[in-house]
């Protein structure tokens, strides 16, 4: 019994800090899950977005001509009677495409795609190229998908081309 009376006092203690170690989600001492973890979790679309998130930003790239494109600043679209209108600029070009028909997953034929130099005011029409839906989001009303045209210089005959590849919208707002 003396053995008993030396042993339970430096036992206990042990044991009660065993019995804190639960797991995260009854834990006070470690983080819960939230839109600014770091960690792709609860439902979100990408790390920290989408889901119980706010809505991921909106993005556009391509390479036009081989070259790196982005948009910057406002990505918007508009829709109407079944089309969508997804337009894009970056202070010096600007894109943007017609797709009317299913809004379904899918590739699909553009109706129309229009890449514009600003500065020279040079405008590259295309009356045809691929748009590739990949995911229409109802809960955020966003629009994500693939695209690729190539697109004429409109002010002269057989003008030059621009050929639009490689392309990605994420996230834009319908």
């Amino acid at each position: 019994m003396k053995l008993f009376k030396y042993i339970f006092p430096a036992v206990v203690p042990f044991f009660l800090i065993l019995s804190g170690c639960q797991p995260a989600q009854n834990n006070p001492y470690v983080a819960d899950e939230s839109c600014s973890d770091g960690i792709l979790n609860q439902g979100e679309t990408e790390i920290d977005c989408g889901g119980p998130c706010q809505p991921c930003h909106s993005r556009m790239t391509a390479l036009v001509d081989g070259n790196a494109w982005e948009a910057q600043g406002n990505l918007t679209s508009s829709t109407n009677n079944g089309s969508i209108l997804i337009l894009a600029g970056n202070g010096t070009t600007s894109l943007s495409m017609i797709y009317t028909g299913p809004f379904a997953l899918g590739t699909f034929t553009l109706n129309s795609a229009i890449f514009v130099e600003t500065l020279t005011q040079t405008n590259y029409l295309a009356n045809t190229g691929t748009i590739t839906f990949t995911n229409w989001d109802s809960h955020d009303h966003t629009v994500s998908g693939t695209f690729s045209f190539t697109a004429t210089e409109t002010s002269t005959p057989g003008g030059t081309q621009k050929v639009v590849t490689d392309g990605i919208f994420k996230y834009v707002p319908y």
